[in-house]
């Protein structure tokens, strides 16, 4: 069905616009036209890895594809009982949840906490932390696509 505007009335103007424009709203009953796991991977997921891997120091780039890969297990296991079991599969999926949901939810205190490495002579480097194990966010995400490449084949 066609939704349009029949008339708009500007009435400080005098003016009344009869406009000719027509809109269909349509709906696929899913996001965007992803409806299921392969497809969001491929759309989303892995634009926003290239993008990251395109700009390595930007955070905002690393949180979203952090974001959209960590809801990607839901999208798989989707109705799976042992979703919670089959996570543990996913490398470092502990510190892929940390990242996801601490955009959400500010909470200082995690298990693994993010950080930068800066210097003169090296690129700024995104980072987790937990205790004195030091993680590259690029070198996390590369492994967890690399899982995640096989697992969708």
């Amino acid at each position: 069905m066609g939704w349009y505007a029949k008339e708009i009335h500007i009435p400080e103007l005098g003016l009344t616009i009869y406009p000719k424009v027509e809109a269909t709203v349509t709906h696929s009953q899913s996001i965007f036209g992803c409806y299921d796991a392969n497809v969001y991977y491929k759309r989303i997921v892995k634009e926003n890895l290239k993008d990251f891997y395109k700009d390595l120091s930007s955070e905002r780039k690393a949180i979203n594809a952090c974001i959209t890969l960590y809801h990607l297990e839901d999208w798989y296991w989707k109705d799976d009982p042992q979703k919670k079991e089959k996570r543990k599969e996913v490398p470092y999926s502990l510190a892929l949840a940390d990242i996801a949901n601490a955009s959400k939810h500010f909470e200082p205190k995690r298990t693994y906490l993010s950080g930068k490495i800066e210097g003169t002579d090296i690129p700024e480097t995104l980072t987790l932390n937990r205790g004195n194990e030091v993680i590259k966010i690029e070198d996390m995400l590369r492994e967890i696509e690399k899982y995640w490449d096989e697992k969708l084949k």
